[in-house]
């Protein structure tokens, strides 16, 4: 099983089965592998530092770190936890070394794609995908906690957002 992974470019299931999900090749899951353990090196070597931007999707579980966000802000403010959820604002700005600081109020995340569409980054909206492309790169997004009721105001997009392609 083993040998004819590897020959086939695919994760072993042994490996997938300790693994997070995940639908790439074996030489895509390695890279990824090696990209997921720079980042976590990188906050092992100082945890105190907060990451100016979070490589949400080399998460094992970034649903955790968006909970995260939720029960700072609500320590901070003295807020109860479960009339908060997260709001995200898409920056302008395409990479990590863009960023100067922290985020104010939440955290920046990047490794986000849309599917099917593009992200028109000067007007700051959804379009239609272009020719050949299936997966769009989203901006650096600032992810921050807010009371429900500011959640909820019109002319916002409440996109799905899953954790490998096969959703």
């Amino acid at each position: 099983d083993l040998m004819m992974s590897l020959y086939n470019d695919n994760v072993p299931a042994t490996w997938a089965k300790l693994a997070w999900p995940s639908m790439k090749s074996l030489s895509s899951w390695n890279k990824n592998l090696s990209d997921r353990f720079f980042q976590l090196e990188e906050w092992m070597n100082s945890p105190s530092d907060i990451p100016k931007v979070t490589w949400l999707s080399g998460l094992v579980n970034p649903t955790s770190f968006l909970t995260a966000i939720c029960q700072v802000t609500a320590q901070k403010n003295q807020w109860e936890l479960d009339k908060l959820v997260t709001f995200t604002r898409v920056t302008k700005l395409m990479s990590a070394e863009e960023i100067d600081s922290n985020s104010r109020d939440g955290a920046f995340i990047i490794g986000l794609n849309l599917q099917g569409a593009s992200w028109d980054v000067v007007g700051s909206q959804i379009e239609k995908s272009k020719p050949k492309e299936i997966f769009c790169p989203m901006p650096v997004m600032n992810v921050k906690a807010v009371t429900k009721e500011k959640a909820n105001n019109g002319g916002f997009y409440h996109c799905p957002v899953y954790m490998t392609e096969q959703r």
